[in-house]
């Protein structure tokens, strides 16, 4: 079999650095909407913790709590949330879960198709976890693209 370890590394140093951005983010500046954004800083970390659970495991193989849809899924927003938010400490202790769980799931898994293929439009189709799990690091580093420019604008108008 061929050593995957490099995966598995990039996974802990991509996470790695999602949590240090979460633990430097304040609860008040998680929650800022800067002036020509839809989200927030807490918004775009719930939505890679739901993304990342929901295409390796399906919709019904996610542990995170079933209010996590209508709080980060695509489309979601954080001025029409309603009811209770998780706090920082809370998502980073579910992030921190998330990889213990998905490296003991999946460790010797990369390879093994998907129940389905996955679809990205006319972009291409993903067919093994490996492929996905790489994805979803692709969709981590995105938002956490998004979180920078959050920053940014949050800075800007202070």
């Amino acid at each position: 079999m061929q050593d995957q370890s490099f995966v598995w590394n990039q996974y802990d140093l991509i996470r790695g650095i999602t949590l240090a951005t979460l633990a430097n983010t304040s609860e008040d500046a998680a929650d800022i909407v800067p002036e020509g954004f839809s989200n927030n800083i807490r918004w775009n970390l719930g939505h890679i913790l739901l993304s990342q659970d929901f295409l390796l495991f399906g919709p019904t193989g996610t542990p995170l709590p079933p209010s996590y849809g209508a709080l980060f899924a695509p489309g979601t927003k954080p001025a029409d949330w309603q009811g209770d938010v998780p706090s920082l400490e809370t998502l980073a202790a579910q992030f921190k879960e998330q990889s213990a769980r998905i490296k003991e799931t999946l460790h010797s898994r990369l390879n093994d198709p998907l129940p389905g293929p996955f679809a990205l439009g006319d972009k291409g189709t993903i067919h093994t976890f490996g492929e996905m799990l790489l994805f979803t690091l692709y969709h981590e580093g995105m938002h956490m693209g998004c979180i920078s420019g959050l920053r940014k604008g949050i800075a800007s108008a202070t």
